[in-house]
């Protein structure tokens, strides 16, 4: 082979290694630019995309439901317990809410939202978050007394014989105060004496109590007037009816066929005392529930 057919035959051969590295980055900077989707090319997330079918339970809005309710107290920093149609019931907050309920007086009427969410681990069990909080408006009195928005009937749930049910009551007025009365009772409102139809030795006299009330002054008179029966036990805590844990004092006397309860609740920022008369006999069973259930329904009207 002459000189110059051995020299065009290399630049041949070297012009076509020069072809394939210039394809080859081409084709990486094609590759550059086509980047997976939801990456940009420096391989970062793009935030225009938006990737579906991951959410979690607690990114999927819940239904918002509303209640009305008695507050009872805080709990801890991020819990409160509100009375709801009376039962004690615990909802848990956030900062905002807590702070909203650390000016809440026990015993002040509010409504709120909240919404309901299944407890890791357990899908039946519900916990209840409050998503607002606030003290329900002072209901405006009528010249008779009653609270011009308080419905004549009211379903209330109660407890007897280890069984829950719903009765319908009726609303009476008192002095002060508008109360919830079951058929078994009869209401008189000229001495605020709720009585037992079967028997009116069966009966709760309810006292509105003046605004400067003192609880130990309070208790010392009532401990002191229901000794005549038996001895008297203050109670408090797990001491109490579930639906009586909100009560400002509670005392229980027993004896000579007798039992006695003076109760003091904060009802709506007005204070009111309750005694409980319950002779030992066959109505018992079935006056502590009704008489706490309509105890729990009292409304403050002016």
């Amino acid at each position: 082979m002459t000189n110059m057919s051995l020299k065009k035959h290399r630049w041949k051969k070297t012009a076509g290694w020069l072809g394939m590295i210039l394809l080859v980055i081409s084709l990486t900077a094609c590759a550059g630019n086509s980047a997976e989707p939801g990456m940009n090319a420096g391989g970062e997330t793009n935030e225009n995309q938006t990737e579906t079918g991951n959410n979690s339970p607690d990114d999927v809005a819940a239904e918002t439901k509303q209640g009305t309710g008695t507050f009872v107290g805080l709990i801890d920093n991020h819990s409160a317990e509100i009375e709801v149609e009376g039962t004690p019931t615990a909802f848990q907050m956030d900062e905002t809410i807590s702070a909203a309920a650390q000016s809440l007086e026990r015993g002040t009427p509010v409504s709120f939202e909240y919404v309901e969410r299944a407890v890791e681990g357990d899908a039946a069990l519900k916990q209840l978050v409050l998503t607002k909080l606030e003290a329900s408006p002072v209901k405006e009195a009528t010249d008779s007394g009653a609270a011009s928005d308080l419905p004549a009937e009211k379903s209330i749930e109660l407890e007897l014989e280890g069984m829950k049910e719903t009765k319908t009551a009726t609303l009476q007025r008192g002095d002060g105060y508008a109360i919830y009365m079951f058929d078994i009772f009869s209401f008189d409102a000229k001495t605020n004496k709720l009585m037992m139809n079967y028997d009116p030795d069966y009966h709760v006299i309810i006292s509105k109590l003046p605004a400067d009330y003192n609880i130990e002054e309070l208790a010392k008179a009532a401990k002191s007037e229901m000794s005549k029966i038996g001895d008297v036990e203050q109670r408090s805590g797990d001491q109490l009816y579930e639906t009586m844990r909100d009560a400002e004092l509670f005392l229980i006397a027993q004896g000579k066929g007798l039992t006695q309860q003076y109760i003091v609740k904060n009802i709506g920022g007005q204070g009111f005392a309750f005694l409980l008369n319950q002779p030992v006999g066959e109505a018992s069973e079935g006056f502590g529930p009704h008489a706490f259930a309509s105890i729990n329904a009292v409304v403050a009207t002016n």
